[in-house]
């Protein structure tokens, strides 16, 4: 018995000892599971907290370079010409949406133009057009009201890639528009002034690069006519040949042009269309794009896709010349149609077709050779490019006539020009700008208001004498001496030198002279002074063709300077020319009188 009850007891031993045992490792294991479970949740929330700081790291990285970005773009000329408005325009892209007729430059956009060349500015006012200041739809009663529709000729762009860099990246700045011009030859000329009854002449440039007559006539529909024009002028037919070189048998007027090939490329999800969206979005919502973009124009953007075409260059089938002919004869339709709207809303109007480089019998310089051999437009896909423009215009002509309408055919306008005119296939340098502005005004006087011309309304010869700036290669006196200090104020272009003079003496006026060389003809004037202190209160301008007898050739108080430019200027446009040798700006010694402070002074015919 006692054998057996230690047997049993060994036995509940041995059971209490595995009990324990399991107890334990129960226990152990419970143990270990809780410590898994925080080691894991430990683990877990170091990942956590390293991807948090990774994420933080990108981020801080990110918006360091957002914030460099945005001082670079503050600090810059960029900066400069949003500094009265807000920064985050900066960001924005030229154009905006219009559903109703395409797209139309961003109310609010600015750029800075010849960074090299004085830092120029552009803007679009609130209301799309490019103007420094906003024009109210209400028109007042004091105004007489000139509205320009056209493409980018009109607008007033430098030229298009690849010819760009062959003109070393030259710029058609806001002074040198064609309606800018436009509007100072009106107001110049006391006869129309007369007719006008004392009303002063405003100009809108409602050019918009890109646009072909069907945008013109769809913005005058919806929004042109809203701001009660007295007149409408319209320039265009280059961009016409892009639109109608598309041999497609379902071609239709309304329905093609950059405008809807943009929506459709977008909304097709192709990989160009999405990649210019992806850049886009970037630029509008981020400075360091917007920075980027600051070293190669505005940047990206949405590019517009020439489909149809392109691929084709083998020589045109009678049937695809059909096809051109049909294009261009629902061009003519839509031209005729855009008269008469006009006529409808009697409104007088004045239609000009523009020159294109390819049609031009003018002699190329030297950079219009370049030009030329690097812009191409011998062919637009299938068509000759001349031979279509050609056709287009004879058609556009052909058409209105029918009706009783003249459309003005400028397309010869430079043949005769020995001067530099194109800047690639059709956009224009400056003093191209300004003889097509003054021919068009001439068109105006005669058309609209029955003027007949007078001698100082023709394009005198030579022609090219217009392209010139007298002041150039003038000689700068200060009390009768020669001076080398000065001659950067002749460049043709304000710069960050600049000339200071002061009075000799008291009761004396500070002044400079500049000896043209020989005498000739003066009718336009540019003055750019240091900064806004240094604008004078009274100065003028004389002329002289000996040197000994003076007339006073401009005299300003109080004046109200530009800022075309980055330092304040003044235009003067006279209706006469006036022959000259010496010119001598002197300013009186109220104000800012004290102290001479230029940066340029040019002398045009």
């Amino acid at each position: 018995m006692n054998k057996s009850a230690d047997m049993h007891d060994l036995a509940s031993e041995d059971q209490k000892r595995m009990t324990s045992e399991e107890t334990t490792q129960h226990a152990s294991a419970v143990i270990g599971k809780k410590t898994g479970f925080w080691c894991g949740l430990r683990r877990f929330l170091l990942r956590i907290l390293y991807v948090a700081f990774l994420v933080l790291m990108v981020a801080g990285i990110f918006g360091a370079m957002e914030y460099y970005a945005y001082l670079k773009v503050k600090s810059s000329p960029l900066g400069q010409a949003y500094q009265d408005r807000d920064m985050d325009l900066a960001r924005r892209s030229s154009q905006t949406v219009a559903p109703q007729y395409g797209y139309e430059p961003n109310p609010g956009f600015a750029a800075v133009r010849n960074t090299r060349l004085g830092n120029s500015f552009e803007y679009i006012n609130e209301q799309s057009f490019k103007d420094l200041e906003d024009v109210p739809r209400e028109k007042p009663e004091d105004e007489y009201r000139v509205i320009v529709t056209g493409g980018s000729v009109v607008y007033g762009r430098g030229p298009v890639p690849p010819a760009d860099a062959v003109a070393d990246f030259y710029e058609v700045t806001h002074r040198w528009t064609i309606p800018h011009i436009m509007e100072k030859l009106l107001n110049a000329d006391p006869r129309i002034v007369n007719i006008i009854k004392g009303k002063k002449v405003r100009v809108i440039n409602a050019g918009v690069p890109g646009f072909v007559y069907q945008n013109n006539l769809m913005r005058y529909l919806a929004k042109l006519r809203l701001y009660q024009p007295d007149l409408v002028v319209a320039l265009d037919g280059a961009n016409e040949v892009h639109t109608v070189a598309r041999p497609l048998k379902d071609w239709n007027y309304f329905t093609e042009g950059p405008y809807f090939e943009v929506v459709t490329e977008i909304m097709d999800m192709s990989p160009g269309g999405l990649m210019n969206y992806l850049t886009l979005w970037l630029k509008r919502n981020t400075y360091f794009f917007t920075w980027l973009a600051m070293s190669h124009g505005e940047g990206p953007g949405i590019l517009m896709e020439n489909r149809g075409f392109a691929a084709h260059p083998q020589d045109a089938s009678p049937e695809m010349i059909a096809y051109r002919d049909r294009n261009i004869a629902q061009v003519a339709d839509v031209v005729a149609l855009y008269h008469k709207v006009l006529d409808t809303d009697r409104v007088p109007h004045v239609f000009a077709l523009q020159p294109m480089f390819r049609n031009s019998k003018k002699k190329r310089t030297l950079i219009e050779q370049k030009i030329e051999s690097v812009t191409g437009m011998e062919k637009i896909g299938f068509y000759d490019a001349a031979q279509t423009y050609d056709a287009l215009v004879e058609k556009i002509k052909k058409r209105n006539s029918e009706i009783g309408f003249e459309v003005v055919d400028l397309t010869g306008f430079y043949d005769n020009v020995s001067e530099w005119v194109f800047t690639d296939w059709c956009h224009l340098t400056n003093g191209a700008n300004f003889i097509l502005a003054k021919e068009l005004v001439n068109q105006i006087k005669t058309r609209v208001f029955g003027l007949p011309l007078e001698p100082y309304d023709g394009i005198s010869v030579p022609v090219d004498s217009y392209f010139q700036d007298y002041a150039k290669n003038s000689k700068v006196l200060v009390n009768d001496r020669p001076v080398d200090s000065g001659l950067h104020i002749l460049k043709g272009y304000p710069g960050s030198n600049l000339l200071e003079v002061t009075r000799q003496g008291e009761g004396d006026s500070p002044a400079i002279v500049l000896d043209l060389g020989s005498v000739v003809p003066v009718s336009r004037l540019r003055i750019v002074w240091g900064d806004d202190k240094s604008v004078p209160t009274k100065w003028q301008i004389d002329t002289s063709e000996d040197g000994k007898t003076w007339k006073t050739w401009l005299s300003e108080t109080d004046t109200a300077a530009d800022h075309y430019d980055q330092w304040p200027g003044f235009e003067y446009y006279s209706l006469r020319e006036t022959p000259a040798r010496y010119v001598r700006y002197a300013q009186s010694v109220e104000g800012a009188g004290e102290v001479i402070k230029l940066r340029q002074l040019s002398l045009f015919r």
